[in-house]
């Protein structure tokens, strides 16, 4: 009958036809995985049989290779010490406890806040009234950013009931204003020390020397693979000798090759110099936040100590 389209080919062969199409694209990723797998077995066997199977012939590293790790070692733990304190500078208020009154209330504040906006806006898309806005809370609400900003806040708040001309209401204003300068002084300490040790002490850490073990374990695992590899050779059966001295040979060159890489790495973070010129920008901000605070409170003994002198002259000759 003219017109009638000529018949496809059946459906089961459509379907072989697929399936066989899928198959071939799948080989490639199915023996990297088969290779992998087989790798990681005979790695498994081979430090199993040096850990349990009592002497076994396990090549030995090169002594520079040891004494890298040893330095590397060192390296690394003098940046987890430093980086455990050092942590402290990304906190806030580290160096005194709020009482929990004030962090919840900071906290609410925080999500009513955040609440009342996220309506508002709402409202706004929808074309409705919003909700009043809350009253932005002072800086006596919020919770005080230093231990000395603490001090300063109890200062301000109780000269607020005394009588101005008094002189402790007066040495409660200085009081406060040094305290407010140290802490403001301790603040720029915190973020220049994260700036400038923390984060570099970080990087280093994660990175230089972060290669630098991925590298040696690299190496443990070539190491392994190499030993099984020359083992595997010294029992082959004759016809096996040549394949298996070729596949011995190729895990002594990556063996080699992640030897030389991993040194190199090492290399790297032994001679970094990046380490001791962070040290000496934390020693720079330490002492630039102490001076700070020394000024600070060197100017206000002589007046707080000026004061205690004219109160007690008042407590003895009142008028």
């Amino acid at each position: 009958m003219s017109g009638t389209p000529p018949a496809g080919p059946p459906v089961t062969q459509q379907v072989t036809a697929a399936f066989s199409s899928i198959m071939t694209r799948l080989q490639p990723v199915s023996n990297t995985l088969g290779s992998t797998l087989s790798r990681g077995v005979t790695q498994a066997q081979q430090y199993a049989k040096e850990t349990f199977g009592g002497p076994s012939d396990v090549t030995e590293l090169p002594p520079e290779y040891r004494e890298l790790e040893e330095k590397v070692d060192r390296v690394k733990v003098l940046h987890d010490n430093f980086l455990r304190v050092a942590k402290n500078y990304t906190y806030p208020h580290y160096d005194w406890d709020p009482p929990m009154t004030e962090s919840v209330s900071d906290l609410w504040g925080n999500v009513t806040e955040r609440a009342t906006a996220l309506a508002a806006t709402t409202a706004k898309a929808a074309g409705v009234a919003g909700p009043p806005q809350p009253t932005p809370r002072s800086a006596k609400d919020e919770i005080p950013r230093s231990l000395s900003h603490a001090f300063a806040r109890a200062a301000v708040v109780s000269a607020e009931g005394l009588n101005p001309e008094e002189p402790l209401a007066a040495a409660l204003r200085k009081f406060a204003a040094a305290h407010e300068r140290v802490g403001d002084a301790r603040l720029k300490q915190d973020a220049d020390a994260v700036a400038k040790f923390y984060q570099p002490f970080l990087t280093t850490l994660n990175q230089t020397i972060g290669h630098a073990m991925k590298a040696r374990i690299h190496v443990r695992t070539v190491r392994l693979n190499y030993d099984a590899a020359r083992a595997k050779l010294k029992a082959a059966r004759p016809e096996k000798v040549e394949v298996t001295r070729s596949e011995m040979e190729a895990a002594e060159d990556e063996f080699v090759a992640a030897v030389d890489d991993a040194m190199g790495k090492m290399k790297v973070v032994v001679e970094n110099p990046e380490p001791l010129k962070n040290l000496a920008d934390l020693v720079a901000i330490q002492l630039s936040y102490f001076k700070e605070a020394y000024e600070a409170l060197a100017d206000l003994a002589p007046e707080i100590d000026e004061l205690q002198v004219t109160n007690e002259a008042l407590l003895r000759n009142p008028q």
